[in-house]
């Protein structure tokens, strides 16, 4: 299944098409970051937060396999949220390095764009579990 691609093809020019330079040099040990603050949540419950455009975040599974919903919105228009069905079409429902995660209409871009993906080799676990948008 992971093999599935996506309904939609990035070309030159086209809206779908990424810098993958640019973002590669956001992930290499160049690059000035300064950690601003580190959130733990505890199973079975959420958190919010913010995370200003042109910021970096990061999710990681700290201990054994998890599940995890994730959601976004834009913080000054509410009705821009993630769309994930609209991500599922234009990039692929395993998202990796260098996808995004699409806003609702009639907004229509994209809110992140994944630069790294320390789950990229896992594959499926005995359980058909994988890392997918649903």
């Amino acid at each position: 299944m992971s093999n599935v691609e996506a309904a939609y093809r990035a070309g030159p020019g086209s809206k779908l098409s990424v810098d993958k330079a640019f973002y590669n040099s956001l992930k290499g040990t160049e690059a000035k970051r300064t950690l601003v603050d580190t959130i733990k949540i505890p199973m079975r419950s959420g958190k919010a937060w913010e995370v200003p455009a042109g910021h970096i975040f990061r999710i990681r599974v700290s201990e054994g396999p998890q599940v995890g919903d994730f959601n976004m919105w834009n913080k000054h228009d509410p009705r821009e949220r993630m769309w994930a069905s609209r991500s599922r079409q234009l990039q692929r429902a395993h998202v990796s390095t260098h996808d995004r995660l699409w806003s609702t209409l009639p907004f229509l871009r994209p809110m992140v764009t994944i630069i790294d993906d320390s789950l990229a080799d896992y594959g499926q676990d005995a359980e058909g579990g994988e890392f997918m948008i649903y």
